[in-house]
């Protein structure tokens, strides 16, 4: 019995011996923050195989902490991230990623997702597409990446529940191996995504389109490629972003020239249709848009007219109607990222007749500054004026001019812009950047539309000579 005693008491206190050990190897090692590390990547993640994923991710970080890439992939990054911070316009930069990409992986095709803060969606750029298309940020692998800040290298995508079958189907091409990698600024930010797809087998390149479409020349992106593209990356972040700060630059630049070009033509003495033509051109230039028009209201008709910059013809609509309308009756700024599908958008069949196709629409209303100063200052007396109107009911016949109530009574024009280009060319939205610079240009403009005789000269042939000779199809007689 003292025996067994003696036993269990040595049991005991081996246990707690080997106890305090473990306790300090977890405090030294920090154990308890790996595992927690990792299962907040897990629960994240949610793969349809937590063991396999577990394996992938420490096999990986294990390969990281070995040696780095050769001194030929060392130098082939180097050439490439100096052909890449070279550059500043955002496009140059996108083609020289995307082609170079290519070539380091030895890959079919290479996709730069460049997420869009404006729209909250990605652009996405392909070495398969003549132009750039739009798609959510949360969509399929390249969502998970963004979302994750972790880099995806699937095999076999076929074997992988969160990729997308639909486009394969609807192309007929193969997708098999896929490296994706997300592209993070200083800040820790996603601010895109590089994908790379179908790594061909020993350096050699697909010509015949049948090996593509059935695969049998890919193989699985290895980890060397994994190496070059997180070492890649950061130079396309600070690419990215220094492209991004230079033309916020250009833009700012551009904006202040337009506006001071924009109150030197005001300076001049210019009839209604002309002024009408100046404004349209400068606030095109300001906000870098493909169509402007300036609708002035003519209320005694309860009508919005404005003048063609194609044709010089005079455009009238109703004071309510579409989306000028609105902006007009509402005295607010309208901003529309698609036009589509707006109930207010009422110009489909213009844009058919046309061909133009309309994408973003921005309307601003242009105020009588001084009609609505004086809605402003009367709205603070009441009492006054009421015992105004009361004198004046008594001893005289009522003003021939009411004052304002409401901003709408105010409104003296609206301007319509329609598809924001970006500076290298695409298609974007109109921002509250471009609605500040617009209020702006539009408080410059309205007191020189409210103080023109615009109801008087309608329609006039001087008028219609004017518009004439403000877009150049027409001379004076020598």
């Amino acid at each position: 019995a003292a025996g067994h005693a003696g036993g269990s008491v040595g049991g005991t206190a081996k246990a707690l011996h080997d106890a305090a050990k473990l306790d300090r190897y977890i405090a030294e090692a920090d154990v308890e923050t790996v595992v927690q590390g990792l299962l907040h990547r897990l629960l994240k993640a949610r793969p349809s195989n937590p063991k396999q994923w577990l394996l992938d991710v420490l096999e990986r970080e294990m390969q990281e902490e070995g040696e780095d890439l050769s001194e030929a992939d060392l130098q082939r990054l180097f050439a490439v991230t100096q052909k890449i911070t070279a550059e500043i316009m955002p496009q140059a930069i996108i083609d020289i990623v995307i082609a170079e990409t290519l070539t380091l992986l030895c890959c079919d095709r290479v996709s730069l997702f460049v997420f869009d803060r404006k729209v909250g969606m990605h652009r996405l750029h392909a070495s398969n597409l003549a132009a750039p298309i739009m798609v959510g940020p949360d969509q399929g692998i390249v969502g998970s990446v963004f979302t994750m800040r972790e880099l995806v290298n699937i095999p076999d995508c076929y074997q992988d529940h969160r990729f997308d079958r639909s486009i394969d189907f609807s192309t007929g091409y193969i997708t098999k191996s896929l490296l994706a990698v997300p592209i993070v600024d200083f800040e820790g930010c996603a601010i895109g995504v590089v994908q790379a797809i179908n790594k061909f087998k020993s350096g050699g390149v697909v010509s015949d389109p049948v090996d593509s479409v059935v695969g049998a020349k890919v193989v699985p992106f290895v980890h060397d490629d994994e190496k070059i593209l997180l070492h890649l990356t950061p130079h396309v972040s600070i690419a990215l972003r220094n492209a991004e700060v230079y033309r916020a630059a250009i833009a700012t630049s551009e904006r202040s020239m337009g506006l001071l070009n924009t109150f030197q033509s005001l300076s001049q003495d210019l009839g209604m249709q002309s002024l009408l033509l100046t404004i349209t051109m400068h606030a095109t230039k300001i906000v870098s848009a493909e169509h402007t028009a300036v609708f002035i209201v003519d209320e005694p008709n309860q009508q919005l007219w404005s003048v063609s910059t194609d044709t010089g013809q005079e455009i009238r609509m109703g004071k309510t109607a579409g989306i000028t309308g609105r902006c007009c009756s509402s005295a607010q700024v309208i901003n529309i990222p698609d036009a589509s599908a707006d109930e207010r958008f009422n110009q489909e069949d213009i844009d058919r007749e046309t061909g133009f196709k309309t994408q973003s629409i921005m309307a601003i209303p242009i105020f009588d500054e001084d009609a609505l100063k004086n809605m402003r200052c009367s709205s603070r007396m009441p009492s006054a004026r009421k015992s105004r109107g009361s004198l004046r009911g008594l001893n005289s016949p009522p003003p021939a001019e009411k004052l304002p109530r409401q901003p709408a009574d105010c409104v003296v024009g609206v301007i319509q812009m329609s598809n924001k280009v970006s500076y290298d060319g695409h298609l974007e939205v109109f921002d509250s950047s471009d609605i500040e610079v617009m209020e702006l240009f539009a408080k410059f403009v309205g007191p020189k539309l409210a103080t023109s005789s615009m109801l008087s000269r309608q329609g006039s042939d001087s008028e219609k000579k004017e518009a004439e000779l403000a877009l150049g199809t027409n001379r004076l007689p020598e």
